[in-house]
């Protein structure tokens, strides 16, 4: 019979209990951090899994980071958004504060 491969999801599963004694260590509010970043590999096992690469936590910090960088741009679209809105209420040309 022939070798079956893990999962995705079983990988993700897998080092996040590998990681467990690191989360222990962790004050209460990083454990929230450190549970939402395997979260957000969870979220995107799919692809994770079609790109079957070697080293498996390559993929999954890379979807950590994912998700990361789209809170980043949210963030950085909002400070866009409240920036032009004092502008307009202070009439400031773009660029100047």
């Amino acid at each position: 019979m022939g070798r079956t491969t893990q999962t995705m999801t079983q990988l993700v599963a897998q080092e996040e209990a590998y990681w467990a004694p690191f989360r222990r260590a962790l004050r209460k509010e990083d454990q929230v951090i450190f549970d939402q970043l395997f979260a957000a590999a969870r979220h995107h096992t799919a692809p994770a899994h079609y790109a079957s690469h070697s080293t498996p936590f390559d993929s999954i910090l890379l979807a950590m980071l994912l998700e990361a960088m789209k809170v980043v741009h949210a963030l950085a679209g909002r400070v866009d958004q409240l920036e032009n809105g004092v502008r307009a209420v202070h009439q400031l040309p773009p660029g100047e504060q």
